[in-house]
């Protein structure tokens, strides 16, 4: 559907823009790659076949802006939203569900040949950073703009700068989610348009509209849940359970990628200046998701 929409816009006088999701890898993995050898008797087959099956339908992809010709001047731009499935091949601690790197850390890869020449990128990112980086490409001014908690990669992807202006904060588990049933959903909307009626499920468009939350510390001085803080190299995790005080750990990405030497006592002054930090910021999104930035 992506590539017959984008040969049918290509040679339009409107810039193009496509985003694309892919379903794998994911639950139940029943896609299958063009070649359905692979991993054969192997615990995640499965998985690991539905990788291949995205590796190649993004080597089609970008065939086809070849074909077009309109790869030279087109922003290609993949990445994942959370760490591997599987412990043992997640790159890191652990796997997704955690905020160690094993859930967290993810390649991503950016493809803009009459842009930029190819190159290694060791900068940490977010996929917050996406829109911003969209805006500052485009121009495009928006009014009203809520706060972002990404940042304009542009400096970054040209070799201007190589730090981030901001760290990049994860939080796991404050809070539980809510279940959601997707093909029940897209069916009730659909049935809605088709009969020209209004959303049948307006309370799911107007979360936190008419009523904010409240969250406020626990009494032993923590947030629920477990958040971190990565200011490259240093990455700071803390840890609240129901009984207790928050425990925290430090831990330096660049020489200990797999978060086994935790640094709290070593580094007491790197230690001291992060857990300051992630205290501000956990403090920043209960402001946030009590409505702070966005009463006006």
């Amino acid at each position: 559907a992506a590539i017959d929409f984008i040969s049918k816009n290509a040679k339009g006088e409107k810039p193009l823009f496509t985003v694309i999701w892919f379903p794998a890898p994911h639950s139940p993995h029943r896609e299958v790659s063009s070649k359905s050898e692979l991993y054969t008797g192997e615990k995640h087959k499965g998985y690991f076949q539905e990788i291949s099956l995205i590796d190649e339908q993004l080597g089609r992809l970008r065939k086809t802006l070849r074909d077009l010709k309109i790869h030279e001047n087109t922003l290609l731009w993949y990445c994942s939203d959370n760490g591997g499935l599987v412990k043992e091949s997640s790159g890191g601690r652990e796997k997704k569900g955690s905020i160690y790197e094993g859930g967290l850390r993810v390649p991503a890869m950016l493809e803009w040949p009459s842009k930029y020449k190819n190159k290694t990128i060791k900068t940490p990112s977010s996929t917050s950073d996406i829109y911003p980086t969209l805006l500052s490409i485009t121009g495009a001014k928006v009014k009203k703009q809520p706060h972002l908690d990404g940042i304009d990669l542009t400096g970054i992807m040209n070799g201007k700068e190589s730090k981030r202006s901001n760290p990049i904060g994860f939080w796991h588990l404050f809070e539980g989610g809510q279940g959601t049933y997707s093909d029940r959903i897209i069916k009730q909307l659909m049935e809605a348009q088709q009969a020209g009626k209004l959303t049948p499920l307006p309370e799911r468009l107007l979360k936190n509209v008419n009523k904010f939350p409240n969250h406020q510390r626990a009494n032993h001085g923590g947030y629920a849940g477990h958040a971190a803080l990565l200011d490259w190299p240093f990455k700071i995790h803390v840890i609240s359970k129901k009984k207790g005080g928050p425990r925290y750990e430090l831990y330096n990405l660049e020489k200990d990628p797999m978060e086994k030497r935790n640094l709290m006592d070593r580094e007491k002054l790197i230690s001291q200046k992060m857990k300051k930090a992630i205290d501000r910021w956990q403090d920043s999104v209960i402001n946030s998701l009590n409505g702070g930035d966005y009463q006006k």
